[in-house]
């Protein structure tokens, strides 16, 4: 898995140093027993600070995935691969991460260790992103026991953008 941590840098520099995500090269599997290797190579992540996430807002992100799904369509109808590609994104609030991934469409579900909701729109996955409280870390004061913690996340569904792309 790649990902790019912000540094101390503004909106334009930060969407800039992401560059290197949209043009990467996907890598395409043989069959289905490669699915854990395309998800090791074709997953990436994007953190932030807080001070960032007030700078950026709902269509900068939007512009960027438009942008990379547009290099990843392009590499997927250039390749062999004759069964297209399942692109998720999510949003992995214990890293506090904006996440996603790319593997063959061999007709299988997306695997995730808990519950999740498809939902067909990014924005509801950016906006939790981008108003998250913790960007900079938790505040040792903030937070609960870990009996607590193990209960709020049984019950939390995690939102994962699905697009299936058509070779």
């Amino acid at each position: 898995m790649r990902f790019v941590e912000e540094e101390i840098m503004d909106k334009n520099e930060f969407f800039q140093s992401l560059e290197e995500i949209v043009v990467d090269s996907l890598f395409f599997g043989d069959s289905m027993q490669d699915i854990a290797e395309e998800t090791a190579n074709n997953t990436w992540s994007m953190s932030i600070s807080k001070e960032l996430a007030t700078e950026i807002v709902v269509e900068d992100f939007m512009d960027f995935f438009r942008r990379v799904m547009t290099n990843r369509l392009e590499q997927i109808r250039c390749s062999n691969n004759p069964d297209g590609m399942l692109f998720y994104i999510w949003f992995d609030w214990q890293s506090a991460q904006i996440k996603f991934s790319l593997i063959s469409d061999y007709d299988t579900n997306i695997l995730f260790g808990c519950e999740i909701e498809v939902i067909h729109k990014l924005e509801p996955i950016i906006e939790e992103f981008l108003g998250f409280p913790y960007h900079d870390g938790f505040l040792l004061e903030e937070v609960r026991d870990d009996e607590q913690m193990e209960e709020d996340v049984k019950v939390e569904i995690l939102k994962v953008y699905l697009l299936k792309i058509k070779k």
